[in-house]
């Protein structure tokens, strides 16, 4: 990889002394940015018509030496022979930019596979098609085909499936005086792909924070892997987002797992920092080149009370607590004081201290505390009339800021400055700082959050998922051999081979067997419609509560039947299920689903009706482990249903907990489970947790397993 971005040697194809050539742009952009090799062209057309600053030749294999990197920004028929040239030529890694390949039609899918064919038969890596390649600020290689001044360097690098959102992103970091050390726009992945450039980034000295924009991933697990182990910052755009409201589904597993919630599970458990704001990029890499925030206690401080309120307000919602320095330091702050009218306390209200050219030293004292373990600092920096800056002494000397700076280093905590004013002025206090300056106290907030989550979660053991034992693979594989399409309330077979336990049940194919099934497994009952195609039941009458004697099971079941035939004529009754009636409790719901980029995915909450009204539900990456679990659930609305409600008693989450785990296995274990619901699975007042009512569908038959 250290030749894509640094390499001794590039060959351009396509380059010419033509007015107009595209590949012009590539070799000046390199000449601006201070490559420091040779650089020579490949064109049949313009072999030798270099002039005296260029050397153009026919064929790579006319060179006298095989350049590292081979640029090709050729038409894309012309592409498939520049691949086999290189190859010839010794050239291993290649830049391909043009387009029109497998996004465009049939016709360049198979040029897209014959250009992965010819590399693969070379040993050839590339990046590409259709992207602007690479851009490295320390070698000073930069192959994007549109005029480009030289960035400063810096340590975020940025990875994109959009090269136009690159060059964005450039002009952004400029603009905000934030570097740039590498830059990769991957196009089509064809042969490297996101997560082989994140693996190398994650290595890479020069880069301390890593940047992706991406619209698809291919493969989730591995994106998920590569971040983890990254051992840093990874900031993620995911766009083109979906709701999953769209796809065909028997379940409500399938409308509540939901593309981009699944994503946001994913990208949690990878210790991903997912942004949805372009701006968020600068934002987000600003925090990391403040020290890192240990823990959540933070002191806010502004001249202006308004902004230290509406601070707060924003702090509280984002998981901050308030830091309390000590009475030693508000009683020292009061000896310096103008007027001695504000209370002092946090959020910290400066306004009546006019000597600003104390600020250095107020903030080491709140940074020395070992109650306070960062600081957001918010002012402005407007322009002053003649005789102004006499009255508010050093207010807008940069030196102040400065001072602070060196504070900043020597605590080793973070003060976030957060600062309005007049653009250009700022502008120049951001060019002259070693910190960075915030466009306001709330992205200076939403900057601390991410940074000190972010080491929250690196402070923690990684992930490991919990092993689930005492479960019957074998059974389960039996029940599922000879199945396939769709599965209604037997599936509770198949999850009491993992440890789920149901109520005991049987179908009636009759009135009479409704009766005797009554009678045996003991009244009250309760009646099920079993049909093909029927998935709500309740919606065709098809379920009859509270059944008190076999004498109404058996005229329960001629109701369900003719329900049935009012609410669905034509459909077939397979029959009724008779089933105990559970004891009371709490009604929740674990589903599951094979998400195409991520894979199993089980998804759990509020169960009954309340899963459709409010889908108060959490998702989680199978396998699981039961902390995790416990940890998803108490971010939901229900969580409080476990402290005990409306007389109910409080219950112990452990055990609906370990049936997630559980179910999650099931979908590792049988990835032909496209989807699962278990709804209601209750939680009895006595503890005990059950099964009620079971979908299910398969995507292929199953076949015998171990």
């Amino acid at each position: 990889m250290d030749r894509f971005f640094a390499p001794r040697s590039l060959a351009i194809y396509g380059l010419s002394r033509r007015p107009g050539n595209t590949a012009r742009i590539i070799l000046d952009n390199c000449r601006r940015w201070g490559f420091r090799g040779p650089i020579v062209g490949i064109n049949p057309q313009a072999a030798g018509d270099g002039g005296d600053d260029l050397d153009i030749r026919a064929s790579a294999t006319d060179l006298p030496f095989s350049p590292d990197l081979a640029v090709l920004l050729i038409p894309a028929r012309h592409v498939p022979a520049a691949v086999e040239d290189c190859g010839r030529a010794g050239i291993r890694r290649l830049a391909i930019q043009a387009g029109g390949f497998n996004e465009s039609s049939e016709a360049g899918r198979r040029l897209a596979e014959e250009v992965r064919a010819t590399a693969r038969r070379h040993t050839i890596r590339f990046v590409g098609p259709n992207g602007l390649a690479l851009a490295d600020t320390a070698s000073g290689l930069c192959l994007p085909f549109v005029p480009t001044l030289p960035v400063r360097p810096g340590s975020f690098s940025f990875i994109s499936q959009s090269g136009g959102l690159g060059l964005f992103l450039w002009n952004l970091l400029e603009s905000e005086q934030l570097g740039l050390a590498r830059f990769a726009s991957i196009g089509n992945r064809l042969d490297l792909d996101e997560v082989d450039f994140l693996d190398y980034l994650s290595a890479d000295p020069a880069t301390r924070v890593i940047g992706l924009y991406l619209e698809s991933i291919t493969d989730g697990r591995r994106l998920i892997e590569a971040a983890a182990r990254a051992g840093k910052p990874v900031i993620v755009y995911k766009a083109n987002t979906t709701d999953g409201g769209g796809r065909a589904a028997m379940s409500h597993t399938a409308s509540l797992g939901g593309d981009d919630r699944v994503v946001d599970a994913a990208f949690a458990r990878a210790g991903i920092i997912r942004i949805h704001r372009f701006r968020d990029f600068v934002t987000t890499a600003r925090a990391f080149d403040l020290p890192p925030m240990r823990g959540r206690r933070i002191m806010l401080m502004s001249p202006a009370g308004g902004l230290g309120v509406a601070m707060a307000d924003r702090s509280e919602r984002r998981g901050f607590a308030f830091a309390d320095p000590g009475e030693p330091f508000y009683r020292e702050l009061a000896t310096i004081a103008n007027a001695g009218i504000i209370r002092p306390g946090n959020p910290l209200d400066l306004g009546d201290l006019y000597r600003v050219d104390r600020y250095p030293a107020l903030f080491e004292r709140v940074l020395a505390s070992d109650r306070v373990d960062g600081v957001v600092f918010a002012s402005q920096w407007p322009q002053m009339p003649p005789g102004g800056e006499d009255v508010f002494t050093g207010m807008f000397n940069t030196d102040i800021y400065t001072a602070a700076a060196e504070v900043v280093r020597r605590a080793d905590k973070p003060l976030a400055l957060a600062l309005y004013g007049h653009p250009q002025q700022l502008a120049d206090l951001k060019e002259r700082l070693p910190v960075p300056v915030f466009a306001g106290p709330e992205e200076a907030l939403e900057a601390l959050e991410r940074q000190m989550r972010y080491h929250e979660q690196r402070a923690t053991a990684p992930f490991v998922p919990d092993p689930v034992a005492e479960v019957d693979r074998r059974a389960a594989a039996a029940w599922l051999a000879d199945r396939d399409g769709t599965a209604g309330e037997e599936a509770l077979a198949l999850v009491a081979c993992y440890g789920l336990a149901g109520v005991r049940s049987a179908v009636a194919r009759t009135a009479g067997e409704a009766g005797h099934l009554a009678a045996a497994i003991g009244c009250p009952v309760v009646l099920k419609v079993v049909a093909a195609g029927v998935l709500h039941k309740t919606e065709v009458g098809g379920v009859l509560t509270g059944v008190a004697s076999p004498q109404a099971a058996e005229s329960g079941f001629t109701t369900i039947e003719a329900g049935l035939a009012n609410s669905l004529p034509g459909a077939k009754l397979a029959g009724v299920r008779v089933a105990a009636m559970a004891p009371g409790g709490y009604d929740l719901f674990i589903g599951g689903l094979q998400d195409p980029v991520f894979g199993p995915v089980v998804v759990f909450g509020a169960g009954g009706i309340q899963v459709e009204v409010f889908a108060d539900v959490a998702r989680l990456l199978c396998p699981t482990g039961e902390a995790e679990v416990l940890a998803e659930l108490g971010r939901l609305h229900c969580a409080r249903l476990f402290q005990g409600f409306r007389g109910r008693p409080a219950m112990d989450p452990a055990p609906f907990a370990r049936a997630v785990v559980r179910v999650g296995q099931l979908l590792v274990d049988f990835p032909e489970i496209a989807e699962l619901d278990l709804n209601p699975v209750r939680l009895t007042d006595g503890g005990a947790l059950l099964a009620l009512d079971a979908r299910l569908r398969l995507t292929t038959p199953a076949t015998d397993r171990d």
